[in-house]
């Protein structure tokens, strides 16, 4: 009989962080031609090469900031660990990834056959942005004896076996149906860290708009109620995201920078206004890819040198 890892069934979670049209209509992007990525390539072709570098622009962006398995996107995440209950009654935990957003579930045990669920609430768990902690009163009954959670229970015993579901990272979907004008909902196919009261974006320039989740949401409807009604329409496919904007602004950053190193050098404005050829397409690649890293900095999870 083998044995699978929680962790493998849910770190799945890759999406692309920008669309084809917020790449097309970026200043960032102004001088780069997208219609020849597949010489020969009708437009259809060009869009879905686009999409590719999309793609692996953001699969980059999550390996250089979490690692082979982390998202920036929000993302539902099981892990396992052996934990000790401290003085105080607490389970300190220390997830993979972060901002966490939600924890949804907790259990503990003696051995790993007998793992017991913790009910959780706000009067048990307490988050914080890297870390969260389950306090329980009472005992939980295992095959090695009783599992002490009181106010004071014994820490010189061997760690408990824990596993643990949250939901960490930024939301970042797109609609799945046409949200119109005057309308108070927007309808997705993932809701995943999206919650009431939460402000997100409608990157659909130039009628971009910033919507607030209605409280009356109940976190799991595809269809997400608003306090207000859209001001302007927003077709299917439009990206809707809680993504600080430095982020889609270094995913745009490393596309520029793999379509010039294919071959694509870009252009620049000389002293009159003019737009003058860059000769050297290494040299503008490598710095719309240093300009990428300095963006993403501030979101890294784990050091090293690239």
């Amino acid at each position: 009989m083998s044995v699978v890892s929680p962790q493998n069934l849910t770190y799945n979670n890759r999406s692309a962080y920008i669309t084809a049209a917020e790449f097309k209509r970026s200043p960032i992007a102004a001088a780069i031609d997208t219609t020849n990525l597949i010489p020969g390539g009708d437009l259809s072709v060009q869009d879905h090469a686009l999409s590719n570098l999309i793609n692996q622009a953001s699969a980059f962006a999550d390996n250089y900031c979490l690692g082979a398995v982390g998202t920036l996107g929000a993302t539902v995440n099981t892990e396992t660990g052996r934990y000790r209950c401290n003085r105080q009654g607490w389970y300190i935990i220390h997830p993979a990834f972060w901002p966490i957003l939600e924890v949804q579930s907790f259990q503990v045990g003696g051995i790993p056959s007998n793992l017991t669920p913790v009910n959780l609430s706000t009067a048990n768990c307490w988050i914080e942005q890297r870390q969260f902690i389950v306090t329980q009163s009472g005992s939980y009954a295992t095959s090695s004896g009783p599992l002490g959670l009181g106010l004071f229970p014994s820490v010189s015993g061997p760690p408990a076996f824990v596993q643990y579901t949250y939901v960490n990272g930024f939301f970042n979907q797109t609609l799945s149906a046409q949200a119109a004008a005057n309308t108070s909902s927007l309808t997705f196919t993932n809701v995943t860290g999206l919650y009431a009261g939460q402000p997100v974006t409608i990157y659909d320039a130039p009628v971009e708009e910033t919507v607030t989740v209605a409280s009356t949401w109940d976190g799991k409807s595809l269809t997400v109620p608003l306090t207000a009604p859209l001001i302007y329409s927003h077709g299917a496919g439009t990206n809707v995201s809680a993504f600080p904007p430095t982020v889609k602004q270094a995913v745009i950053h490393l596309v520029v920078s793999m379509i010039k190193q294919r071959g694509q050098g870009g252009f620049v404005l000389n002293e009159i206004g003019e737009p003058m050829a860059v000769s050297s397409k290494t040299e503008t690649s490598a710095e719309d890819f240093h300009d990428a890293l300095i963006l993403l900095d501030s979101f890294r999870q784990i050091f090293g040198r690239i």
